[in-house]
């Protein structure tokens, strides 16, 4: 029901779908789905949640692997590197869902979802601002709240949508673009080590250690 919805969501737009379209793609009845998901508006914010985290269990980025590596890290480009790489792979998972989102604001239920969405990813920005303030990375005169502010309008949908969306820049390079910008803004020592990137998709755009002296 939940990859149904999706298709038809991305496809046909968040008013176009009815919940009689889900069903007949789905296989299902009707009243299958308003009894699993209650409404369309709460449907489309659970088939959200299960993109964003790309399984049919969405675990709580707070829970997730790359999120306790990050807040482990012992270096400000390693947790920078981590959370650009896994943070951006959950925008390329939802993006197609936006419009539908946008839509769909009317809805009191969508609309307190996505307001919730937007809370947590502050709030994991935050933890991963205080992890560079533990490893001393973070900027001299930089606060944390300062510095939050900067990563929340940096690493947004707004700025997604624009680069990768409207001018059609590949993920790896919006990766690149972002991590290196947050390392300019954010850090003592802005270089960003090869080192850093050992294991992420998209270490092959880092410059060499010759080039980046």
């Amino acid at each position: 029901m939940l990859g149904s919805a999706r298709d038809l969501f991305v496809a046909q737009g968040y008013t176009a779908t009815t919940m009689e379209r889900i069903a007949d793609e789905a296989g299902v009845a009707v009243q299958t789905l308003y009894y699993s998901f209650g409404t369309k508006g709460q449907l489309l914010c659970e088939v959200v949640e299960v993109t964003a985290a790309g399984d049919d269990d969405a675990v709580p980025v707070a829970q997730r692997p790359w999120m306790q590596e990050m807040l482990a890290a012992t270096s400000g480009p390693r947790v920078l590197a981590l959370t650009v790489e896994h943070g951006a792979d959950i925008f390329v998972r939802a993006a197609p869902l936006w419009p539908a989102v946008a839509a769909a604001t009317a809805d009191p239920d969508v609309d307190r979802y996505w307001n919730h969405v937007a809370a947590g990813r502050r709030e994991g920005q935050a933890r991963m601002v205080a992890r560079l303030a533990a490893v001393g990375a973070l900027r001299d005169g930089l606060t944390p709240h300062r510095a939050t502010d900067i990563v929340a309008t940096l690493f947004g949908h707004d700025v997604f949508r624009s680069l990768v969306g409207e001018a059609t820049w590949s993920v790896p390079e919006y990766k690149m673009w972002l991590l290196t910008t947050l390392a300019q803004q954010l850090l003592q020592r802005p270089r960003l080590p090869p080192a850093s990137f050992s294991d992420l998709s998209y270490a092959p755009l880092v410059p060499s250690t010759k080039a980046s002296r």
